[in-house]
């Protein structure tokens, strides 16, 4: 099966290369390489008593099922805040060296009820479509090394993908059943609770579409949709007067990362809930395409998904209690 999908990759590889004597030959000895690979490693690990360390990441049942019982936080790291670690920018957020310390914090930060999050793509990614499979093995190759200096291998960590489990996945009937169910199962974290939700403006989590049916009430904290942690202590200042009965719901990109990790040490229960809007908006279209804009939604996909359009929507309206912009 390892065989197949290597081959199947390189067939990929090879429409693309020009084949050039020169290439043909670098292409082949390749070809041979990663064919005979899977049987040399097998060789090493079991008779040389090596081990490829890979960290404990908790599936997405798994997250919800802690996230549910035990009323936990969660962060989540993904390709995004890896780059702003070590001094990247992304599309949203400008390189700013207080929050890559704070993101270093985070992650080895070591609060019970606290969930780290991290991706699971440090290994095996059969399921993934071949444009997100490319992305992440880029990624892994260019910073596994850092990632691990900050990663504790006995340590128990959870799927940042907890809010992506339709996107980035082949679509087949059993995906969409599955992820039928597991949405479903994500509504019984709000079913009558009081809910704030601190996000981008323009991300209108929840509007047009069913996902915070069961709520008890919802109000909204709008931020900056780029560059949000430049008003990082007036988005925290903004919980000073907020009951900690009430679940805090965050999509803000890196910044919510963060904010859910201080939240929780004040004792709310924050959830870094990222794209999982756009996920279950997708999936309620049945779309296979990646990236695509959202009509009245900001979708950090290209320059039409970052276009916010104005909603005049009464309800919406009503829900926001503070804006800081």
């Amino acid at each position: 099966m390892v065989v197949k999908q290597i081959e199947r990759e390189l067939g990929r590889f090879k429409k693309r290369l020009f084949h050039s004597s020169k290439a043909r030959k670098q292409l082949d000895k390749a070809e041979y390489l990663l064919e005979n690979m899977p049987y040399e490693l097998y060789d090493k690990i079991t008779n040389n008593n090596l081990s490829v360390p890979l960290p404990q990441i908790r599936n997405v049942d798994e997250t919800l099922d802690k996230i549910l019982q035990d009323k936990s936080s969660l962060s989540r790291f993904g390709d995004g805040e890896f780059v702003l670690m070590t001094g990247g920018r992304i599309n949203y957020q400008c390189r700013n060296a207080s929050l890559a310390k704070r993101l270093k914090e985070v992650l080895t930060s070591d609060m019970s009820n606290l969930l780290v999050a991290l991706p699971p793509c440090f290994g095996a990614m059969d399921d993934y479509l071949p444009p997100v499979l490319d992305f992440w093995r880029k990624c892994m190759s260019r910073k596994r090394e850092m990632i691990y200096s900050y990663l504790d291998m006995d340590r128990v960590y959870y799927d940042a993908f907890f809010s992506r489990v339709y996107m980035h996945y082949n679509k087949t009937d059993d995906l969409y059943q599955k992820c039928g169910t597991y949405y479903e199962r994500v509504k019984k974290l709000w079913q009558g609770r009081d809910v704030v939700i601190c996000e981008g403006q323009g991300t209108r989590f929840g509007i047009f579409n069913d996902l915070l049916n069961g709520a008890k009430s919802i109000s909204r904290i709008l931020c900056p949709p780029r560059n949000a942690f430049e008003k990082y202590d007036e988005i925290l200042s903004a919980f000073d007067d907020v009951d900690k009965q009430k679940l805090i719901i965050i999509a803000l990109g890196p910044t919510a990362t963060v904010l859910s990790y201080d939240l929780c040490r004040r004792g709310y229960q924050a959830i870094d809930t990222g794209s999982f809007d756009v996920d279950y908006e997708c999936y309620l279209r049945k779309e296979v395409r990646l990236g695509i804009p959202i009509e009245y939604k900001y979708v950090d996909s290209g320059k039409k998904g970052r276009t916010i359009q104005p909603l005049d929507d009464p309800e919406y309206k009503s829900q926001i209690v503070n804006k800081i912009l």
